[in-house]
């Protein structure tokens, strides 16, 4: 009876010390699955665990081309898009938590959450962008970068930018909840700057 006692007590401590990600599942914290799913059929790649590799820092995506889109628009596959920059600061592999700041097309992001998931090399950030519009109406948007981590630069970088919520749309500008594109780097590889 002791030993049974002994183990019972070792495997509630066991439990209540270490981090349980078991319920954790990448996109999930506010990434609606039927979305997460777009996002992967347009052909982002999403790399899977908990142990990604620390990506801090900041990385210049070019030439950033179109690779797909799941809503009809005038850009085709192989489309130029302006050279694009992120910074990944504040990874936290507790939490699985990162920050983000972007720039491109004389726009910057800053501040945005985020959290990451991967394996090894490999990962994928999933960032939380909250953005009102001129009329005053709040949409949820979503950037995904994959990648891996290699020599300080990031090969086979992916940006995928999907609606989560267009709460509505009242003014009809948006894409629908679940559409979106996504984009590389051309060369395969993400200088560190």
């Amino acid at each position: 009876m002791k030993n049974l006692f002994g183990f019972l007590l070792l495997s509630f401590l066991l439990a209540s010390c270490c981090k349980d990600y078991a319920d954790l599942i990448p996109g999930q914290d506010f990434i609606p699955s039927d979305v997460l799913k777009a996002i992967e059929d347009n052909g982002q790649i999403i790399y899977n665990g908990y142990t990604p590799p620390k990506i801090e820092g900041k990385y210049l995506i070019s030439p950033l081309v179109l690779v797909s889109s799941n809503f009809d628009e005038l850009a085709l596959p192989g489309y130029l898009l302006p050279d694009y920059i992120v910074e990944f600061y504040d990874f936290d592999p507790n939490n699985l938590t990162i920050r983000v700041n972007t720039e491109h097309a004389g726009n910057k992001g800053i501040g945005f959450g985020g959290f990451v998931s991967g394996q090894s090399n490999d990962f994928t950030v999933y960032v939380k962008v909250e953005s009102t519009d001129s009329y005053g109406h709040k949409v949820l948007i979503t950037e995904v970068y994959s990648g891996t981590l290699e020599a300080g630069n990031i090969r086979n970088l992916q940006l995928s930018a999907f609606m989560v919520d267009d709460r509505g749309d009242p003014n009809g500008e948006y894409i629908e909840n679940g559409q979106g594109r996504l984009a590389k780097d051309n060369d395969g590889i993400s200088e560190k700057i």
